[in-house]
């Protein structure tokens, strides 16, 4: 079958989002959330692409990769498997291949980057990746404000302005050293 819609770059970064959450984990659910999670981890780890993430309900999100995932599935590049209208479970779909041969190149580049996020995140449920979505999001926030470290109660203050009570401090304190340790924020 023939693509009827117009794809670029960002289409077929999100196609190997889904191929590599999927084969990392295949009996998990891959929901709206937890792609807007693995694109916006993406994203902060240098990935090039146009879209821009802004806070909402759930942590960072983009509208425009939320619109890009229905254009996806409209052209059967990816598909939404869940029996229940309420949640989502996608995988690529019948025309994967297609975009992803376009894009095979630019793909090479950053595939192992784009494993290694889905691999680690996504298994996650969605409130964990909701957690640190937006404790590295409230990171790059007072970061960019300037000043100098340390960084780690001013990120928790930013984050409790976002998220309110939601998560406690434990949560919060455990998810800050896994972001450090992993070198994504300083302390």
């Amino acid at each position: 079958m023939c693509l009827l819609l117009e794809h670029r770059w960002e289409h077929a970064l999100v196609g190997a989002v889904v191929e590599a959450a999927k084969s990392a984990c295949p009996t998990c659910y891959l929901g709206r959330t937890a792609i807007q999670k693995l694109v916006y981890f993406l994203n902060v780890l240098n990935i090039p692409m146009q879209f821009k993430f802004r806070i909402h309900h759930f942590g960072p999100f983009c509208d425009e990769l939320a619109g890009a995932l229905d254009w996806l599935q409209a052209d059967d590049i990816i598909i939404d498997k869940s029996q229940n209208a309420k949640y989502s479970d996608f995988s690529t779909g019948g025309n994967w291949g297609d975009i992803k041969g376009r894009f095979q190149s630019e793909l090479d580049q950053y595939q192992d980057t784009i494993k290694s996020v889905a691999s680690a995140l996504g298994p996650m449920d969605p409130n964990t990746l909701e957690l640190i979505a937006t404790l590295d999001f409230s990171y790059r926030w007072v970061r960019a404000r300037g000043g100098d470290g340390p960084w780690r109660e001013r990120t928790f203050q930013k984050f409790k302005e976002i998220k309110g009570e939601k998560f406690s401090l434990d949560e919060m304190s455990k998810w800050h050293v896994q972001l450090v340790n992993s070198r994504l924020i300083e302390s």
